[in-house]
């Protein structure tokens, strides 16, 4: 456990928020090659032969530190509190990617290691997984709720919504109205949607008090294949910008392993999806960290259980994936 932590508090070191710049990212990938990584694309990073059946995916880069004054500890340093262990990224996802680096074995399996999960950038990642199509996709993210292994993930839409209704500003006493209409109606529509939630509203500022006509309203969607249609509905019926937008993936078939309880589509989005959902045979998200580790937040922390939690649940779902593998031989 000492070298775990000893690699996971140079992992917390590196400057890896999203998008990480040409010198992070050449000390990213000195640290990636001391763990047997290679460069296998454009700021993809491989362990293993790309030819295995099973892939797992994990991230290395982060969001943000956000304001430095709110964190009680260092961000880019591992620190040890009472069994905690804070630090950026710790739990999204430096720990869980440092997890299926220990638990694959090069032969039978490859790790696709990502330095832009957290960024709205291109595709490549899910370029460089649709070009190869394992058989078996295991993504190491996310936050476990009632399951330790995952069908899949839900879908997101990202933007913003603008709402104009074409006339000035004026005085509030006046006839003519604002734009609260137009906001009510917005989200009346967006009831159909039952995953909407609204992260953010911004107006152009006055001196006074006057009618406001222009409404810029954040949001963000998740959603299942099921419920895409509705999601393309709002999008076409209301002008917007999206930010980022990421279908539902899911495999065709599922993994049961004895002991685990299994749910359906995790609650987050990844950027796998921003081409479409995959067409592998079995995807499935086996996420380490628990609801409460403050991802994307100041302290950002683990517990030190979630080590071995994560990693025990890694082993057996590959266990059992070898299991079914001799079994069809």
């Amino acid at each position: 456990m000492t070298d775990y932590l000893d690699t996971l508090a140079r992992l917390v070191a590196l400057d890896t928020v999203s998008p990480i710049g040409d010198e992070p990212l050449e000390r990213c990938a000195a640290e990636l090659s001391r763990l047997g990584c290679r460069p296998v694309g454009d700021r993809l990073f491989g362990f293993g032969d790309p030819a295995a059946p099973v892939w797992l995916y994990g991230h290395v880069d982060t969001k943000p530190i956000g304001p430095p004054t709110d964190w009680e500890t260092e961000p880019l340093t591992l620190t040890e509190r009472n069994g905690m262990f804070f630090g950026l990224g710790v739990s999204d996802s430096k720990f869980q990617l440092l997890n299926a680096l220990a638990v694959a074995d090069p032969a039978r399996h490859f790790v696709l290691v990502d330095t832009s999960e957290e960024t709205d950038g291109a595709p490549g990642a899910a370029a460089f997984v649709a070009r190869y199509l394992p058989a078996t996709l295991l993504i190491c993210d996310g936050a476990r709720g009632d399951a330790d292994l995952y069908a899949g993930y839900s879908g997101q839409a990202d933007g913003f919504f603008h709402l104009r209704t074409g006339r000035p500003t004026h005085h509030p006493a006046r006839p003519g109205g604002d734009a609260a209409e137009l906001l009510r109606a917005l989200l009346a529509a967006a009831a159909d949607c039952p995953r909407f939630t609204l992260t953010g509203v911004s107006a152009p500022h006055t001196e006074r008090s006057l009618a406001v006509q222009e409404i810029d309203v954040r949001f963000d969607i998740r959603y299942g294949p099921d419920q895409a249609p509705a999601v393309e509905a709002l999008l076409a019926a209301w002008p917007h910008t999206l930010r980022q937008s990421m279908a539902a993936v899911a495999g065709t078939r599922t993994i049961s392993v004895p002991g685990l309880t299994t749910g359906g589509l995790a609650p987050f989005s990844n950027r796998l999806g921003q081409l479409g959902p995959l067409k592998v045979d079995r995807l499935a998200v086996v996420p380490g960290a628990d609801p409460d580790n403050r991802n994307h937040q100041p302290n950002e922390f683990i517990r030190i259980g979630q080590i071995e939690h994560h990693q025990d649940v890694l082993r057996r779902v590959l266990d059992a994936l070898d299991s079914e593998g001799d079994r069809h031989e």
